[in-house]
């Protein structure tokens, strides 16, 4: 019994380096990847956590998010800089060739 608890301890702290480096330490985000925007917005200090203060400031945080200046928040202005490409966007695969023309 005690030789499995101890294989077990030493088989959970080999994944503890695995966890630390799969993300940014101050944000915990995987590394190169950006704040989705909202949180980008709110996050005033950049530290991953909103907190008192930000959320305070959140309704003029939000404003910063409105891009055509009509005060309201659409898909459009919380999707992240660069999008998803999906069918027929032109997303990382680039954009769909035209059909043939029979």
């Amino acid at each position: 019994m005690k030789t499995l608890r101890t294989s077990l301890c030493v088989a959970l702290l080999s994944l503890i380096p695995v966890t630390l480096t799969a993300q940014d330490s101050s944000t915990g985000r995987p590394p190169g990847r950006p704040a989705p925007p909202i949180m980008a917005a709110l996050d005033a200090n950049q530290d991953g956590v909103v907190d008192g203060t930000e959320i305070a400031n959140a309704a003029n945080a939000l404003l910063t998010l409105d891009q055509n200046g009509d005060v309201q928040l659409t898909q459009d202005e919380l999707r992240p800089a660069g999008g998803h490409g999906g069918p027929g966007k032109g997303g990382k695969r680039g954009p769909r060739p035209a059909p043939d023309a029979e």
